[in-house]
């Protein structure tokens, strides 16, 4: 089963452009683009900040923190038979049981990667949700502790039908985790890279010594007995291939030195 999952982070500023697609993106198939849809409020940003900035100041009697959060956006993860009308519902019904005011909706089904092995289309279905994290009755933001955000976690993947992720203390990393990541993946490559070199380097060795060995060692009748072998195993032609593809090096690099 699909494993759900949603957090919530501050809006960035480019969240509107990218949602609504007004950008480009090299992860989106532009020709799946028209199967996106976008719900609710489409104000930009920075305006319905200020208007919940001066609620702030007419319900509180203070202005607004410099840190405040105005505005969130929490991303889950969908499947392919989740129907438009059926995500929509969702996320009504999660604004009514955690009692926060919904802004905008974005279903995603255009973005995703090639396999590199198979080059198969893997589509990533998600959906931004955008909520205001200030109360405008009292001007104060929305606060949930771990409890709620648990049972955030529990409501999406019972409400979805989707496995819920592992239950955990620890704080989610965000772009922490996302950095020890990639450099993860970048030290993979380097070893990767180091143990190909060597391998190349041993099966150069190996095969100068049998090189040195036939030549030098077996006699007559032994070579021609491996030649015999050769012609019947099923490697062959690869063999025989590859050693013409060095010799025409060889000889390329020697008629250059001349």
């Amino acid at each position: 089963m699909e494993k759900s999952s949603i957090h919530f982070e501050n809006v960035k500023p480019t969240s509107q452009s990218h949602n609504l697609r007004q950008r480009t993106f090299d992860y989106v198939r532009k020709e799946l683009t028209p199967l996106n849809k976008s719900y609710g409020n489409m104000t930009p940003h920075p305006e319905v900040i200020e208007e919940l900035k001066k609620i702030i100041k007419e319900k509180t009697g203070r202005s607004a923190q410099a840190k405040a959060k105005f505005l969130i956006e929490g991303v889950f993860l969908f499947k392919e038979e989740h129907t438009d009308a059926e995500l929509v519902e969702v996320v009504k019904n999660f604004g009514k049981k955690f009692n926060v005011r919904l802004k905008e909706l974005h279903i995603h089904r255009d973005e995703g990667h090639y396999d590199k092995t198979t080059n198969e289309w893997k589509p990533n279905y998600h959906a931004h949700l955008v909520v205001e994290n200030i109360n405008r009755e009292t001007g104060k933001s929305v606060k949930w502790d771990k409890e709620d955000l648990s049972r955030i976690q529990d409501y999406f993947a019972e409400a979805l039908n989707m496995q819920r992720g592992i239950k955990s203390d620890r704080k989610h990393l965000g772009a922490l985790e996302y950095k020890v990541k990639k450099e993860q993946e970048q030290l993979d490559k380097i070893l990767n890279e180091k143990l190909a070199t060597y391998n190349k380097r041993a099966f150069e060795i190996q095969g100068k010594i049998f090189s040195d060995y036939y030549l030098k060692i077996l006699n007559r009748e032994e070579r021609d007995k491996f030649s015999a072998f050769l012609k019947e195993h099923n490697l062959a032609d690869e063999f025989i291939k590859h050693i013409n593809e060095k010799e025409k090096q060889k000889s390329k690099t020697l008629k250059y030195k001349r």
